[in-house]
């Protein structure tokens, strides 16, 4: 795993020369902490999960030109994130991880912070032109997640759109302990929404919006970990694609999560990604994040 997160974090400092902006479409000078605005895939499959993705999400890809080759992806909302490859190594049991990043005022106040917690500083921040101070880190539990101080400021908090990344879910043995750190490190506002007690939810907010949930992760063999979930208009329509396009149903829709409406699938390298279908109430306005 560790030698993972290393490779990871030597690509993105040989992207530093790239001729595209490698962040979000932000506004200048607006920061929302805690809110996730970026999601990098790191695989061994870069051409194979452009096929996938492009096929099971309408994705579309752009180089960004550089000595390395990052690939941003796109849909019709904006900037998704990006993808780029990653030597799997030996012994791994997948060959491709999503890398989900939260927004942060100061990526150095965050590494303190994180080694003060008792979390693992990846890759200390860095500024990475086009793209912001970025650094990776581990929490206490070992979830590796990316915090960025995005060059161009960050996206708004608008509804999102079909393709894009509605919401990200941490899978914690200690979900209470978790919440703790990433609120001293974000600023969340942490809430348990009453609901069904075998399946408890704290919920993350900053600036009057949620932004991601934790939830206990009870399979003893996985890693503690984020997921990022993409909205979809239709469930059951897009795991038939991703099936049909090599990829693997992990979770599938059940009534009691979501009236069915969302699920989890792997990619052809073995990448998870949730997908879910969500309607915004009548009137609703901003994002999920």
């Amino acid at each position: 795993m560790t030698r993972w997160l290393y490779c990871v974090a030597a690509f993105l400092f040989a992207t530093s020369t790239a001729a595209a902006p490698l962040g979000p479409d932000g506004a200048p000078g607006r920061t929302l902490p805690g809110k996730f605005i970026w999601f990098d895939l790191a695989t061994e499959d870069p051409a194979g999960a452009r096929v996938f993705y492009g096929t099971v999400f309408g994705w579309k890809f752009r180089e960004a030109g550089g000595p390395s080759s990052y690939t941003l992806i796109e849909h019709a909302g904006g900037k998704v994130g990006g993808l780029f490859k990653a030597t799997r190594p030996a012994g791994a049991p997948v060959g491709a991880r999503w890398l989900s990043i939260l927004s942060v005022p100061d990526a150095a106040k965050a590494a303190r912070y994180v080694q003060q917690a008792g979390g693992q500083v990846v890759m200390a921040p860095a500024a990475l032109p086009g793209r912001g101070t970025h650094a990776l880190f581990k929490d206490p539990e070992g979830a590796l997640f990316g915090v960025l101080a995005a060059a161009d400021g960050d996206p708004p908090d608008s509804p999102v759109a079909d393709g894009d990344v509605f919401w990200v879910d941490l899978f914690s043995r200690d979900p209470a302990k978790a919440a703790s750190f990433y609120a001293g490190l974000a600023g969340y506002e942490v809430s348990v929404p009453e609901g069904d007690a075998a399946r408890p939810r704290w919920v993350l907010a900053t600036g009057g919006y949620a932004r991601a949930g934790i939830t206990v992760l009870k399979l003893r063999d996985t890693r503690p970990g984020w997921l990022p979930y993409v909205l979809v208009p239709d469930v059951p329509a897009t795991l038939r694609r991703a099936q049909q396009a090599g990829g693997r149903l992990v979770v599938a829709p059940r009534p009691e999560l979501l009236d069915g409406n969302v699920a989890v699938i792997a990619d052809p390298s073995g990448g998870l990604v949730g997908v879910v279908n969500w309607a915004y109430p009548a009137g609703a306005e901003g994002g999920a994040r």
